[in-house]
């Protein structure tokens, strides 16, 4: 009897190291796939970028191509504006300090 106690927990503790050894490396898998789609993330933001700048420089050259890009690259030239409008101011404070 005392026999099969042991045998019956060898069982146990093997089949927990095994549970514990698949969990372990489904976690693994999870992890790496979760970095894959940051990734994956990360370079569909820098397409967009690109693709945005390319709509913008294409509007600053010929006008608007698309009624959907219209507003924003006005949004985006009032921006660049505002910016050398504190940059001067920037450059008119150093002055005076």
């Amino acid at each position: 009897m005392n026999k099969d106690i042991w045998d019956d927990i060898g069982r146990a503790v093997t089949g927990a190291a095994d549970t514990v050894s698949r969990k372990t490396g489904e976690l693994v898998d999870v992890a790496k796939l979760k970095n894959q789609i940051y990734s994956l993330e990360r370079e569909m933001k820098r397409d967009f970028e690109a693709l945005g700048k390319i709509v913008y420089e294409r509007y600053t050259e010929e006008g608007a191509t698309e009624k959907a890009f219209e507003s924003l690259c006005e949004e985006i030239a009032r921006r660049e504006i505002l910016i050398d409008q504190y940059e001067g101011e920037i450059e008119e404070k150093k002055k005076a300090i």
